[in-house]
């Protein structure tokens, strides 16, 4: 018999279909009275072994009693063996104790059939609710990730996670700028950006990340292991694999055909014009690269003028799903890039290329440490060229990253003497026929200062001491003149600030203020000690001079062009510094130091040329030979700037040239003169300049026979520099 425990439910047992001979035995079973169980133990029932026994012996059993029925059914009691060893039939038979009747099972009571029915539709309602509510609850939980981020946002405003949720999905593309060109004055390109072609990857559609790198490796010169880890970035869209490679190599990675791997155009800079004012142009960072401050250029005016100069780069906008991929069904908006800005400088490409050449075999001929040049139009400020070279160790001379010019201060030496000079005369002091009774030789509070050359004391006019140069006789000009004076003319001719050109480090220069005047500082800084200026200074406050006595702020960019076509930046602000009347003798005593003086070498021919000579010791750094000067170096050597700075009347043309530490001659009549009249030249021709009419100037007084026997110019004496 199966025991119950087989079955899940009692009804389900009774209810199962039977053979009839099963249904009889247990109707029969049901139907008659059990006898109290019986307490004979019984030994061995369930041993195989006396069933064995029992149909081999087959012994005649009486019409049992109901409880023998009962054991009967359950088999034959298993005899015990007899010790004397008779046989199993002799044997007596061992009675089983009976077991307890089972109690009466109930049949299961009929189901009613609209029960049954209203039973099967609630479990249906039920399965349906709960397969809705299941499907609900997974749709609610999709769009809280999709729309507002999740569990981030729930403690948030809606609007907030709606924003948080479209940020989450947003994803783009950058589309590069074209940055902007720099030009000369004439259209010629300084820097242009072309489109160069880059190698970049989808890498969520790239077909096998190992296989593609191992074939784009050999191509692209990179590493085959880093080409693996970009590729199989399967979170992102975009992956960078090769910048700006050449049209060789495009054209053999396009001949592999493979799956995600496409070109992007990126803008490289170019010179065309092959390096020419690089200083003043200046660089950009590598392959598109930027500072801290998002800032492509790195000198120069690709610096000052970063901002306009890069444009604003577009982008393509798409849905991307968790995965990085874009969302199927979404639509990608391109918002164009904008390119930047172009520059059109005052700059002349060939008058800069004549200029460079100029002064780089003037320091390579002179065994020189390095020279600069600016040429300009006093009338604008306008800048034509600006040139700065310097020789290697190996005497090598190139264009220097740095432009000097502007970011490199120098003391004037006697090329100052026209400031404290024209401030004078400004003031009603003298005038060019003004006569002084000059020495050799003065005692400024503890030092003595001296002119050049050993001579008498000599009636000299103020024309006779600006033309050969002399120490003396523009200390004693200074000295009516007054310190508190010396030093405003000195500032409103523009030392001591910046130029207002924009071009990034441009320095102030340095200049002593007045109640750091030593006592001797009446006499040094009149005749251009104790005070630095950067050449581009110099070369404005003889523009004073040059364009009637308003000084113009220099300029270097004549224009710019957004895209719709050229406009000219505003004019450089004039002010005042001294009378047209001041200017024009002041200019036509200069004319007397390049006719008669110490700048015979500067004359231009067919041209009145006008400027001044000067040479000037370097502050050394220490150690120092002697303690006392600051000019000397550790090997009691002094080192010297020579320069020459003038205009050519009538032409609205001035140069500045200035050339450090030449070997052959100290003196800027023999280094940096020939430089001026050269650059003045070809400035001339280039401009299409005829000679200016024969117009007079203010009356000066020829020079004095004394003054005709002077002939070179002072480096000064003075011990202390600018720093003191």
């Amino acid at each position: 018999m199966t025991g119950r425990d087989d079955f899940d439910d009692v009804d389900e047992f009774f209810a199962r279909p039977k053979s009839p001979r099963a249904a009889r035995a247990a109707t029969s079973l049901r139907e008659r009275p059990l006898s109290p169980p019986s307490r004979s133990r019984r030994v061995g029932a369930s041993r195989p072994v006396a069933r064995r026994a029992q149909r081999l012996v087959p012994m005649p059993v009486p019409s049992p009693h109901p409880a023998d029925r009962l054991t009967a059914r359950r088999g034959p009691a298993r005899p015990s063996r007899p010790a004397d060893g008779r046989g199993l039939a002799e044997r007596p038979r061992a009675v089983a104790p009976a077991r307890p009747p089972r109690p009466p099972r109930s049949r299961p009571l009929p189901v009613d059939g609209d029960l049954a029915h209203r039973r099967t539709r609630l479990r249906l309602v039920g399965f349906v609710v709960v397969v809705v509510l299941l499907g609900a609850g997974i749709t609610v939980r999709l769009a809280d990730i999709q729309l507002t981020g999740g569990a981030d946002c729930r403690t948030v405003a809606v609007i907030d996670c709606k924003a948080y949720g479209a940020d989450q999905r947003s994803a783009f593309r950058p589309i590069p700028a074209n940055r902007g060109g720099i030009f000369d004055r004439n259209g010629q390109a300084f820097a242009l950006s072309v489109p160069e072609p880059s190698v970049v990857a989808d890498p969520a559609a790239v077909d096998g990340p190992i296989r593609t790198a191992r074939a784009l490796a050999p191509l692209l010169g990179g590493d085959e292991t880093d080409l693996v880890e970009k590729l199989s970035q399967r979170g992102t869209r975009y992956q960078l694999l090769a910048a700006t490679i050449s049209a060789a190599v495009e054209k053999k990675v396009r001949a592999l055909d493979l799956e995600g791997i496409t070109f992007e155009d990126q803008y490289v800079r170019q010179n065309p014009s092959d390096g020419l004012a690089r200083a003043v142009v200046g660089e950009t960072y590598d392959d598109g690269r930027v500072d801290k401050q998002d800032r492509q250029g790195q000198t120069g005016l690709e610096l000052a003028y970063d901002g306009e100069l890069k444009g604003t780069p577009g982008r393509i906008a798409f849905e991307r799903d968790p995965a990085g991929g874009t969302i199927a069904g979404t639509r990608e908006k391109v918002r164009a890039a904008e390119p930047g800005t172009d520059l059109y400088l005052t700059l002349d490409q060939s008058l800069q290329y004549g200029a460079e050449q100029a002064v780089a075999d003037q320091v390579s001929a002179t065994g020189a440490k390095q020279g600069m040049a600016v040429i300009s139009r006093p009338s604008t400020g306008e800048i034509l060229a600006m040139v700065s070279v310097a020789s290697d160790e190996e005497g090598n001379v190139s264009n220097t990253g740095d432009n000097k010019p502007v970011t490199a201060v120098f003391e004037p030496g006697s090329v100052n003497k026209m400031i404290a000079v024209a401030g004078a005369m400004e003031e009603g002091l003298v005038g060019p026929d003004t006569v002084l009774e000059v020495p050799d030789r003065l005692q400024v509070a503890d030092h003595q200062f001296s002119d050049n050359e050993a001579h008498p004391t000599e009636p000299w006019s103020t024309t006779d001491i600006l033309v050969t140069s002399s120490n003396i006789g523009t200390i004693k000009i200074a000295q009516q003149l007054g310190r508190e004076k010396v030093d405003g003319y000195l500032r409103r001719f523009g030392f001591g600030s910046a130029t207002s050109t924009d071009f990034p480090g441009e320095v102030d220069g340095l200049m002593l203020p007045l109640d750091q005047w030593s006592g001797t500082s009446i006499g040094a800084i009149p005749i251009g000690q104790g005070l630095s200026v950067t050449a581009l200074q110099m070369l404005a406050a003889y523009n004073v001079i040059a364009n009637d006595g308003v000084y113009v702020a220099p300029k270097l960019v004549a224009a710019t062009d957004k895209g719709s076509g050229k406009r000219a930046t505003e004019a450089s602000n004039g002010r005042r510094v001294v009378s047209a009347e001041t200017a024009q003798a002041v200019s036509g005593m200069l004319e007397r130091v390049v006719s008669d003086g110490t700048g015979k070498s500067a004359q231009v021919p067919g041209y009145p040329a006008a400027g001044k000579t000067g040479t000037a010791r370097i502050p050394q750094p220490g150690p120092h030979a002697d303690p006392t000067d600051a000019y000397q170096d550790a090997n009691g050597e002094y080192h010297y700037e020579s320069s020459f700075v003038g205009f050519v009347a009538g032409a609205d043309l001035s140069i500045i040239v200035t050339v450090q530490d030449a070997q052959t001659s100290i003196y800027g009549s023999k280094v940096a003169a020939p430089v001026f009249a050269h650059l003045a030249s070809l400035a001339l021709r280039n401009e299409a300049i005829p000679p200016p009419a024969l117009v007079r100037g203010a009356a000066v007084p020829e020079l004095s026979a004394s003054a005709r026997e002077i002939e070179g110019e002072d480096p000064g004496l003075v011990t202390t520099t600018t720093q003191g």
